[in-house]
């Protein structure tokens, strides 16, 4: 059997927007940082000093340049050759992280059953097997389409080795 191949990765416009937000707060949280010349009082349960504020606010500063560096690997990421889901004659590959993507493969012969799930909206395709539990999601393939005929395939080329309960 051949090898069939679909692009498996984020969105590009959304890691893009991603990226701009974070960065925007970054650039924000670090401007503020100097800015600050009074306590800060949260509520009235807390009261911060000028030097405790500044404090929180490079951590701030930190963390979202810490997701925009995040976002900016995930873009990068995406035009990786490593980025997809493949379909050969005796398993399916795919990469489950985004940042530092690790290939999942899953045999035919492991699989138990497959089942489309819809979680908080997130519909993905899930694989269990004796190993443990596996989702292909919607939202990272092209469109509903290709979900679909993934979730075709797959169940066509796993089906001798399901059981049926």
């Amino acid at each position: 059997m051949d090898r069939i191949k679909y692009p498996y990765k984020m969105n590009r416009f959304f890691v893009l927007m991603a990226i701009g937000f974070f960065g925007w707060l970054t650039y924000f949280s670090f401007n503020q940082i100097d800015d600050v010349d009074q306590w800060l009082v949260i509520g009235q349960s807390a009261k911060l000093s000028v030097t405790q504020t500044q404090y929180l606010l490079s951590a701030t500063a930190i963390i979202f340049a810490l997701l925009t560096l995040m976002s900016f690997l995930i873009l990068l990421n995406s035009f990786s050759s490593r980025q997809n889901l493949i379909l050969t004659s005796d398993s399916v590959n795919y990469p489950k992280g985004h940042v530092m993507s690790k290939i999942i493969t899953v045999q035919y012969g492991d699989i138990r059953t497959l089942e489309r799930v819809n979680r908080q909206h997130n519909e993905a395709l899930e694989i269990v097997t004796l190993q443990g539990k596996y989702r292909i999601q919607k939202s990272l393939l092209k469109n509903e389409a290709t979900f679909n005929e993934v979730c075709e395939r797959l169940q066509q080329r796993a089906a001798p080795f399901m059981t049926v309960i």
